[in-house]
């Protein structure tokens, strides 16, 4: 009997000591798994038609994209339209999200996950609303937990906001972007074929002018001193091509980021079907800016209202490669005579 009654013992403290090891590994997890199926977000699906606004808050960003028509903008760049096919995969992307396996309870064990409370820590808050501004669903997003065996399962942490409940949950939502990778960054997109001249002027008035004939044609420059070596054409005709795949790094409105009025660049392009683009380009804290204004005439003409349209009023920050072409003068094209060598002693 006291046998039996010490193997009872051993039974409860072996259980005991299992109890005590998952309840570390599992963070004082809930026993029961969620349902099969369980989507993070109830009812999210069905309100999709419904979605005005997403938030995303954490200490390194800050942003609110609202609906706009069939797109959306973004409220914190002056509500310049956002790139719409991401905005609409996130939110597909919640609506799908389904609960795979509690994790922790314990508050000082959620910077592990990273859902700690917004704001303290690496955790995204996301914030559904409709047009009335009421909360359609809410969560915080931690890390993303990658599938290492290749069957394409991917997870992220989550929990809902209020509930100390946390949760490793099915599908992907990546949230690392800072916010200008958010904007729809499309600017324009003149491919060199169609260009036929380019005019560039410096802050100090020197003006250096590329021309061609016809798009078979190679670029010539317009004045070129007599006698002058130039460079290659691909050199010559570099910047031609500036303003093809021409993409912001960063918008402002121009209302509260105007071009200086003086010690700017200017950059004309005209198309040989018409399309006449100006550019202003200025630097701000060591990053290149540029204001852009266009204009039409035959097959361009709607082209060119619809681009005015879009980027009129508003100031872009532009990658440093983009911006070098525009500053191109006529000494850049020349190549310079060769030094005559040392007085021999």
């Amino acid at each position: 009997m006291q046998r039996q009654g010490f193997a009872v013992l051993a039974a409860a403290a072996a259980i005991s000591a299992a109890l005590a090891a998952y309840a570390l590994t599992a963070g004082d997890r809930a026993v029961s798994l969620a349902p099969r199926g369980a989507r993070a977000l109830p009812g999210l699906a069905q309100k999709l038609p419904d979605i005005a606004s997403i938030g995303l808050f954490r200490p390194d960003l800050k942003v609110t994209f609202r609906r706009r028509g069939t797109g959306w903008v973004v409220a914190e760049k002056g509500d310049y339209p956002a790139d719409t096919g991401k905005i609409g995969k996130l939110a597909i992307a919640l609506a799908d999200l389904r609960l795979v396996e509690p994790k922790t309870r314990r508050r000082y064990l959620y910077p592990r996950l990273e859902v700690e409370k917004p704001g303290t820590g690496k955790s995204t808050l996301i914030t559904v609303k409709d047009k009335s501004g009421a909360t359609l669903a809410a969560l915080v997003v931690g890390k993303e937990r990658y599938d290492r065996l290749g069957t394409g399962k991917n997870g992220v942490y989550v929990r809902r906001p209020g509930d100390r409940q946390s949760w490793l949950a099915g599908g992907s939502l990546d949230l690392s972007d800072k916010l200008p990778r958010w904007l729809d960054r499309k600017i324009l997109d003149v491919p060199r074929a169609r260009v036929a001249w380019v005019s560039l002027t410096a802050p100090d008035g020197a003006k250096l002018v590329i021309a061609r004939a016809s798009a078979a044609a190679p670029f010539g420059i317009v004045d070129a001193p007599a006698g002058a070596k130039l460079k290659g054409q691909e050199e010559i005709a570099e910047p031609a091509g500036a303003l093809e795949s021409f993409d912001l790094e960063d918008v402002a409105p121009a209302a509260k980021f105007p071009p200086p009025a003086t010690g700017a660049w200017l950059a004309s392009y005209y198309t040989f079907d018409g399309l006449d683009v100006r550019l202003t380009l200025f630097e701000h804290d060591k990053h290149s800016w540029v204001a852009v204004a266009a204009s039409g005439s035959g097959k361009a003409a709607a082209e060119a209202k619809e681009i005015d349209g879009r980027v009129g009023g508003w100031s872009y920050r532009i990658p440093a490669y983009k911006a070098t072409p525009l500053k191109k003068k006529l000494a850049d094209l020349v190549v310079p005579p060769p030094s005559a060598p040392p007085p021999k002693k």
